[in-house]
């Protein structure tokens, strides 16, 4: 092993007076300079990107509960993509074995399942690879199984029993994934490493989750395609400093994935507001929504806003204040990150990564990338309500006031 210039004694000493620093005032110096950049970006108001949701109660029966996703996917798309006999692969959050929100809601992996056969899906794939906390494979040798996460989340039950395929990449071998670029400029200076199993498919869906991340603030739509990278591309990523949100959000523009990506439906049900990706405070309120848009910005920022409300109006302040705060110290959090999985780089040659908590929505790194590609921002996100009720008047309007 390589001398990382740091023991992992000494970085337990750092690492706790990262924690201790937590209640300090963090430098916003880079959240300030995003929130003047946004503003400069041109406004397309010809472009107005739509997302749709449907509250589904607590209370819901099953039925009732199907009813609405399948109303607030299909007023999403009109399916005219899917042919009768088409393959689908679903791409499921499986970073860790915690049950959802930590992961892919198993009510919408099933109902989107049902819904794609409804309408005349062949094939439908479901698949991952876990995070590298849980599972650290290389080509000598691995730790972890996504098969087992998958199990013990209570995902791989629904995917047996609604008569889908299970696909986990790393059981397929380090030598099955292919190497490419995102299409057009991107931040990428060597391939990116990405399984080969969006070959087998007509169709890509993704199926995220609504989720605070220590790193990036927010784990949905945009991040979830760091789940098709090999080991040595995650690496990368995480390496990637000031490029790490560019990083991530280019994966989407793989043409390969890209040019399949049909639709990105989350589950509000259950919030991760805190923390994450993992742990940290799970809001749970009386309506949730299904998120439902072939535009990946729309979902993201619909999701982002969401993420927000919970964390303002379902969060305690004691869980605010304390996990919430811990995102401040990204950067430190990252290199040891860094340091610890990948124990030959050193601790102190990983770059920082740049501060975000969120104004301006639209200012989020991942974000402002996809932005600068399509020449400016929206002038809002339509968000249409598939069974608008008094209860949630005052959710929407909150949606409805950050994405404007």
């Amino acid at each position: 092993m390589k001398d990382t210039g740091c023991s992992r004694r000494e970085f337990l000493g750092i690492s706790g007076a990262a924690a201790a620093s937590m209640l300090l005032p963090a430098c916003g110096h880079s959240m300030k300079a995003m929130e003047a950049e946004v503003k400069t970006l041109p406004v397309l108001d010809s472009a107005v990107p739509r997302a749709s949701g449907a509250w589904v109660s607590r209370e819901a029966s099953d039925n009732d509960a199907y009813l609405l996703f399948r109303k607030a996917v299909e007023a999403a798309t009109d399916f005219t993509w899917l042919s009768p006999g088409d393959s689908v692969f679903l791409k499921i959050t499986l970073n860790s074995p915690n049950p959802y929100p930590a992961t892919t809601d198993p009510w919408a992996l099933a109902c989107t399942i049902r819904l794609l056969k409804e309408r005349g899906a062949s094939r439908i794939m479901v698949g991952d690879s876990s995070g590298v906390e849980s599972v650290h494979w290389t080509r000598k040798e691995q730790r972890g199984s996504t098969r087992a996460n998958c199990e013990k989340a209570g995902l791989l039950k629904v995917i047996q029993e609604n008569g889908a395929e299970a696909v986990f990449f790393e059981e397929r071998g380090y030598d099955a994934f292919i190497p490419l670029y995102p299409a057009g400029t991107h931040h990428w200076k060597e391939p990116i490493w990405i399984t080969s199993a969006i070959e087998e498919a007509d169709h890509i869906v993704y199926l995220p989750r609504v989720s605070a991340h220590v790193l990036g603030d927010i784990t949905s739509g945009m991040k979830i395609g760091v789940g098709f990278l090999r080991e040595d591309s995650r690496r990368v990523f995480h390496s990637g400093g000031d490029d790490f949100y560019a990083m991530y959000e280019e994966i989407n523009q793989v043409p390969e994935i890209a040019g399949k990506l049909r639709l990105t439906i989350s589950s509000g049900r259950k919030v991760l507001a805190t923390f994450g990706p993992d742990n940290g405070h799970v809001a749970e309120p009386a309506f949730g929504p299904v998120i439902a848009s072939d535009d990946l910005l729309a979902h993201e920022m619909i999701s982002y806003a969401w993420l927000c409300y919970n964390r303002e109006h379902e969060t305690s302040f004691f869980d605010v204040g304390i996990t919430g705060r811990l995102t401040k110290r990204r950067s430190i959090i990252n290199k040891g990150f860094v340091w610890y999985i990948w124990d030959e780089a050193g601790f102190f040659d990983t770059p920082g990564i740049p501060l975000f908590i969120p104004g301006n929505l639209y200012a989020h790194p991942s974000i402002m990338n996809a932005l600068k590609r399509s020449g400016g921002r929206p002038s809002r996100i339509d968000f249409e309500e598939v069974n608008a009720i008094e209860q949630t008047a005052a959710m929407a309007g909150y949606i409805r006031e950050r994405t404007g």
